[in-house]
């Protein structure tokens, strides 16, 4: 009797485990309504000369160390990075360590200022980040940011306020499921009392399709984005976005195709109604380094010469 006891409370268990990962996911935060469709447009384009290098240590690279010189540098990262466009060449080094929910950065410039970034993550509360910067010379920059976010099973929330003199006040704020979520998001500023964003919109996704429409700018500014994947593997996926302007009625157009080659390399384009033609090939040269190529073409001015981006990032 004993034993059938113990194994309906292991059946009772599992199916309760099974139920819990069942659960459906509740629904996207308002920033990532569009966002599938405006990275396979934007990201990753660069038009300048870019070299990154990064270096950190861990478990296994810090050799012949103490104890406590592991457990206080294993976590450090530090990049140097230099980037040219046209005849201005610019500099700066940086570095970043992590402890558990804490990170602190620091960058130095080829323009003699520093900027020093800690966040907090989880140390008040679950849901709450806390991220201060400080920026010197120009100290009037520096603020102190507190970003709370949670999701529920039907709806999710997220809040910003920064604490300075005149602080912003970013609340956003869905409703719906994982395949269908409303949304909107303002800001407030406390100077002017006034809304400065009032933003709405609803997103459709599910695996092979992402749609979303979203009035921003107070209404005056109408986005609709559809991203398509195609095939069970979704290597090769496609986007449009349309933009209408209510103000001046100005219309614009913006197409873009990705495929995924093979596990190492990736290939881009966008066209817009401008006549501007993008391509970009990103290739791995290991798990963490990459090397981007881009290029940028008038289709309406072909005699004019086309502007090559190259970004190589290293990670050692």
């Amino acid at each position: 009797m004993a034993n059938n006891s113990h194994q309906r409370k292991k059946k009772r268990s599992k199916t309760s485990k099974r139920h819990k990962q069942q659960e459906p996911a509740g629904p996207r935060r308002f920033s990532e309504f569009g966002k599938f469709a405006n990275d396979l447009l934007t990201k990753g384009y660069i038009h300048d000369q870019t070299l990154s290098i990064s270096t950190h240590s861990c478990n296994g690279v810090v050799c012949c160390a103490t104890l406590i010189y592991d457990l206080i540098f294993q976590s450090i990262i530090i990049t140097s990075r230099a980037s040219r466009q046209g005849r201005r060449s610019t500099a700066n080094v940086g570095a970043q360590y992590k402890y558990k929910n804490a990170a602190v950065e620091m960058n130095f410039d080829t323009k003699s200022s520093i900027a020093t970034a800690l966040s907090f993550r989880g140390e008040i509360l679950p849901s709450m980040n806390v991220n201060a910067s400080l920026r010197l010379p120009e100290y009037g920059s520096s603020q102190l940011n507190l970003k709370f976010q949670q999701s529920f099973r039907n709806a999710a929330l997220s809040i910003s306020v920064g604490l300075n003199q005149s602080p912003d006040i970013l609340l956003s704020a869905t409703i719906g499921t994982s395949s269908i979520a409303f949304g909107i998001e303002s800001k407030y500023k406390t100077t002017s009392r006034s809304f400065s964003r009032l933003d709405a919109g609803i997103s459709v996704t599910n695996p092979s399709r992402d749609a979303s429409i979203i009035l921003a700018e107070k209404g005056d500014l109408l986005r609709l984005a559809y991203a398509h994947r195609f095939g069970q593997s979704r290597k090769i996926s496609a986007v449009a976005e349309v933009t209408r302007r209510l103000s001046n009625n100005k219309n614009s157009l913006a197409v873009g195709v990705s495929c995924i080659a093979d596990k190492l390399t990736t290939v881009k384009a966008t066209l817009n109604n401008r006549g501007k033609l993008q391509a970009l090939l990103v290739h791995k040269i290991q798990p963490n380094s990459s090397l981007n190529i881009s290029a940028e073409f008038n289709m309406k001015a072909l005699d004019k010469i086309p502007r090559i981006g190259l970004a190589l990032a290293l990670r050692l």
